[in-house]
C-alpha cells in the first residue's frame, strides 16, 4: 500500500491528466453517439414522411415522383391525394371493364374534342390501352396539374409481363365543383376571342386546344374584299406558321389542309380549325398566327400578301 501511495504521490499530475483525458474522450464518444442518433432519427422521420407522400394511393396506382418535372417544385400534399385518388379511380374503372363511370370522369372538354361517345372511348382508349388486361400505373407531377402517367400490365394480378407500357399525360380539371380528368395527352382548352382587321379581311381567333404535342387554333375568317382568298398556298409547310414572343415559329399541319378548307368566297365568313406543331411549354406565350403567303384571287390575276392574327 504504501508502494502505491508513493507511486501516486510521485506521479499525480500524469495520473490525473490521463484520468482527464479518458473522462474527456468518454464524454466525446457520448456526444457524437448522441448527435449520430438525432441525425439518424431526423433522417428516419424524412424518409417516412417522404414515403407516405410517395404511396398516396394503393389500389392500382403509385406515386413515383411529387417533384415537378418541369418546375422542380414539390406539389402539397392534398392536392397530390386528389390528383393520384382520381387517376387511380379511373384506371380501376377501366381493369374493371366499367366504361360508364370511367368516360364520366373525363371532363367535358375531353369529351367534346377527343371521346364524344361511349364507344368511341371505349375502341380508341380503353381496348387500346388496357387490353383486356389488368394494369397498374406509376404517377409522377409533370408539370402543375399535368401528370405523366405510365400504364403497364399489372404483374401480381396475371403472374407475368410482356413489357409494354403506355405512356399518357393527364391533366386534373376542377368543372362544376368536382374534379375531372383531361386524358391523351390532352391538356384543355383556351377561349381567345381576338380579332384582327386588315386590308378588308377580319380573322377572329376564337381559342386554342393544347394537347401535349401540338396546338389546335379554330379562327374566323371574314372576307370583305372584292376577291376570293386563299388562305394559304401550300406549297410550303412553313409559310403558315404560330410565332411567339421570342421569335420562334411553328409551322401548321399543312398536310392535313386543303384548298377548298382554306378559300374563302366575297362577303363570306368561315370557320376552320387549324393544328400546329407547337408542344406544350409553359413559359411560351403565342402572339400570333401569321399567313405568310395568303392569296387573293381576282379572276386570273393574284396577289400574295401577309397577314398577322393576333393571339
Amino acid at each position: 500500500m504504501n508502494h502505491l501511495i508513493r507511486y501516486y504521490n510521485q506521479n499525480r499530475k500524469k495520473i490525473w491528466g490521463i484520468v482527464i483525458i479518458i473522462a474527456s474522450a468518454f464524454l466525446l464518444l457520448q456526444l457524437i453517439n448522441h448527435f449520430y442518433k438525432v441525425e439518424n432519427q431526423k433522417r428516419l422521420e424524412g424518409n417516412n414522411k417522404r414515403q407516405e407522400e410517395l404511396s398516396i394511393s394503393t389500389n392500382t396506382t403509385i406515386l413515383t415522383e411529387n417533384q415537378s418535372v418541369v418546375t422542380g417544385k414539390k406539389v402539397e400534399n392534398k392536392k397530390l391525394k386528389t390528383a393520384t385518388n382520381l387517376i387511380d379511380e379511373f384506371i380501376s374503372y377501366c381493369n374493371n371493364r366499367e366504361i360508364e363511370k370511367a368516360y364520366e370522369l373525363l371532363t367535358e372538354q375531353c369529351k367534346e374534342q377527343i371521346y364524344s361517345n361511349l364507344e368511341i372511348f371505349e375502341q380508341a382508349y380503353v381496348n387500346n390501352v388496357f387490353e383486356g388486361k389488368q394494369k397498374k400505373a406509376s404517377i409522377e407531377n409533370w408539370y402543375d396539374n399535368i401528370y405523366k402517367v405510365k400504364i403497364m400490365e399489372d404483374m401480381l394480378s396475371t403472374g407475368k409481363s410482356d413489357g409494354k407500357t403506355k405512356q399518357d399525360y393527364m391533366t386534373i380539371v376542377e368543372e362544376n365543383e368536382e374534379y375531372k380528368l383531361n386524358i391523351n395527352g390532352y391538356i384543355g382548352k383556351t377561349i381567345i376571342n381576338r380579332t384582327t382587321e386588315k386590308d378588308d379581311i377580319k380573322v377572329e381567333v376564337v381559342n386554342k386546344n393544347t394537347y401535349k404535342e401540338y396546338e389546335e387554333y379554330t379562327i374566323k375568317v371574314t372576307n370583305h374584299t372584292e376577291n376570293i382568298i386563299l388562305l394559304d398556298g401550300r406549297t410550303d409547310a412553313k409559310t403558315l406558321y404560330l410565332q411567339d414572343s421570342k421569335g420562334v415559329t411553328y409551322s401548321s399541319y399543312s398536310h392535313e389542309l386543303t384548298e377548298p378548307m382554306l378559300t374563302i368566297e366575297q362577303g363570306k365568313t368561315k370557320e376552320i380549325t387549324i393544328k400546329f406543331y407547337s408542344t406544350f411549354i409553359s413559359t411560351k406565350k403565342i402572339e400570333s398566327i401569321v399567313f405568310s403567303d395568303l392569296i387573293l384571287l381576282n379572276g386570273q390575276l393574284t396577289e400574295k400578301i401577309e397577314f398577322r392574327a393576333e393571339v
